[in-house]
């Protein structure tokens, strides 16, 4: 048993031990705060010799030493330089992980496009036996919603449907991808109006029939079927449209409904098939249309050149009627128009402007159209009375690509006598596509220029597809074989067509000097008009071109096909 003295001198012992620890650690710099408490009094070396032997003495644990070294770094701090280190290695780890996976993605995504790629080239051209429904929309997410989930709903298999966003502000773009199924979606850049919209979807179509289809609609039970019923009844109708409750034109039926939830039963009862329901019309507006891939072919894109919407589709039917093809309304086929939607989005005023440039620029292109139809069904319907034995002159009998022309009944029956777009554009003139390929279109068929486009030659821009429905001639290699278009009239003066009793050389551009404004172009020994000053001007004609005769010279020659400009594509890809 210990003294009271000898416990008083243990405990100054002991303090005496803590003061000088704390001296030690003032002099190495640090705070008296990362002091342990309870520092043992044993020395540093039975201390290194319980660290080898791992063990602690009495059971019990055993208090560090408080040595200079340990005490600058104790244990608390070490446990977190651990686990910085423990989190560096983590992080190093991860980034690692996250760098091989994406590199393993850029790798599988590559793959799938480069397969995308070759199935995509593998398979242009190729069509499959159904529709394609072509859906413009720009900013109406909600409306093209509903109306995507009416096809899916009301629309026998086989169908694709091919939306294409105008560069929408509403994320429609993304609220059709998530939909998937048989939903295609074109995200453009920029809003190329509704005919650049419309031209794209028909540049991905790959039905054997196309329909064209406002954002702003719902199609109801029997829509498709009885409108495909429609337009297989006779081989003369080109393009479809259904009868609605807002459109201009005779399409328009009066309703009995004032909310669309009342709609559905009425379009069952309108829906019953009945071909007594069926007519030929004069105009189908372009909310929507029904037509075969081979009109497409024959007819082309739409007009680039009508800016955002409006007078593109009397455009683009008007050509349909000059191919020869005739317009048919099936009035048991009823879908539901909102209503011009997206043109209501422009307020009044700016409509009002679009409206007013679309419709002079319509009158401008075509002059009178209804005039222009009926004489081109004149000439036609003369042309065939005077051939042979029913036999037309100088059909084409080349073989046709079936992944470029896909012909239906109705362009096998002679009679009907359907014609192509090239059949309305100038001989020897110089056609290019996007992509800066140069023909010539010489008796009807495409020459391809395998040598550089000599100068003062400017071709005109034409779709692919309209190319690839002209019958291929040989191509052109030699510079000598290209004979420049339009020539300069003091250059054709003194030329003079073989066999011709006037004094014009072929592809001369004539006009009477009481009607300058009105052009013509020698061809085949007739004469064929351009339809307008503007149309005249799109394949390059100038006042230097023209030859002044008089009107008696010129109508005495037989009249051919009129000219008419082609559309304008502003669209890189078409």
């Amino acid at each position: 048993m210990s003294t009271p003295d000898q416990q008083r001198g243990g405990e100054r012992h002991g303090r005496s031990n803590k003061v000088n620890a704390r001296n030690v650690i003032r002099r190495n710099g640090h705070s008296h705060h990362n002091i342990t408490p309870n520092i043992s009094t044993r020395s540093d070396n039975s201390h290194s010799e319980n660290n080898r032997n791992g063990s602690i003495s009495s059971g019990k644990k055993a208090a560090r030493p408080a040595t200079q070294r340990d005490v600058s770094r104790p244990a608390k701090a070490v446990l977190h330089a651990a686990g910085r280190r423990s989190t560096r290695r983590s992080r190093r780890n991860g980034k690692s992980s996250r760098t091989a996976r994406a590199r393993l993605y850029k790798q599988g995504y590559r793959r799938g496009y480069d397969e995308g790629i070759r199935q995509g080239q593998s398979s242009f051209g190729l069509v499959f036996e159904g529709v394609s429904i072509i859906i413009p929309t720009y900013n109406q997410r909600e409306y093209v919603l509903q109306c995507v989930s009416s096809i899916e709903k009301h629309t026998p298999a086989p169908f694709e449907i091919i939306v294409v966003d105008n560069g929408s502000k509403d994320g429609t773009a993304k609220a059709m991808l998530r939909k998937g199924g048989m939903v295609r979606v074109a995200a453009l850049d920029q809003n190329r109006g509704f005919a650049g919209g419309v031209n794209h979807g028909l540049m991905m179509a790959r039905g054997r029939h196309i329909i064209v289809l406002n954002n702003d609609t719902l199609v109801t039970p029997g829509w498709l079927d009885n409108m495909m019923t429609c337009l297989a009844s006779d081989p003369k109708i080109g393009v479809v449209g259904p009868v609605t409750n807002y459109i201009g034109g005779d399409q328009q039926i009066e309703v009995p409904y004032r909310e669309v939830g009342e709609m559905w039963s009425f379009a069952a009862a309108q829906n019953r098939p009945d071909a007594d329901k069926h007519r030929i019309t004069d105009r189908l507006v372009g909310f929507c249309w029904l037509f075969s891939r081979e009109l497409l072919e024959r007819v082309g894109y739409l007009d680039e050149g009508y800016a955002v919407g409006n007078f593109e589709d009397d455009d683009w039917i008007i050509r349909v009627k000059l191919a020869g093809y005739q317009l048919a309304v099936a009035g048991d086929a009823f879908i539901h128009h909102f209503g011009s939607v997206s043109m209501k989005a422009l307020g009044e005023q700016d409509f009002a402007v679009v409206n007013k440039d679309n419709e002079q620029f319509y009158s401008q292109k075509w002059g009178d159209p209804h005039a222009l139809v009926a004489e081109t069904s004149r000439l036609a319907k003369q042309q065939f009375s005077g051939t042979s034995s029913g036999q037309l002159e100088d059909r084409d009998t080349s073989p046709i690509d079936p992944r470029q022309r896909i012909s239906t009944q109705g362009s096998q029956d002679p009679v009907l006598q359907f014609r192509r777009s090239c059949d309305f554009y100038p001989e020897g003139s110089f056609l290019s596509d996007a992509k800066g390929d140069v023909y010539t279109l010489t008796g009807g068929r495409r020459r391809k220029l395998n040598i550089p486009v000599p100068r003062g030659i400017s071709p005109v821009q034409v779709a692919k597809p309209d190319l690839l429905a002209m019958p291929a001639g040989e191509a052109l290699i030699l510079a000598g074989e290209v004979q420049g278009w339009p020539m300069e009239a003091h250059q054709l003066q003194n030329k003079v067509v073989q066999g011709s009793p006037q004094v014009w050389a072929e592809g001369s551009i004539v006009a009477t000097v009481d009607a300058p404004e009105i052009r013509y172009q020698i061809s085949g020994g007739k004469r064929r008009r351009f339809v307008s000053v503007y149309a005249a001007e799109r394949w390059g004609i100038h006042s230097g071109h023209i030859i002044s005769v008089s009107a008696d010279q010129l109508n005495s020659m037989e009249e051919g096909w009129p000219i008419i400009a082609p559309p304008q594509l502003l669209n890189p890809d078409l």
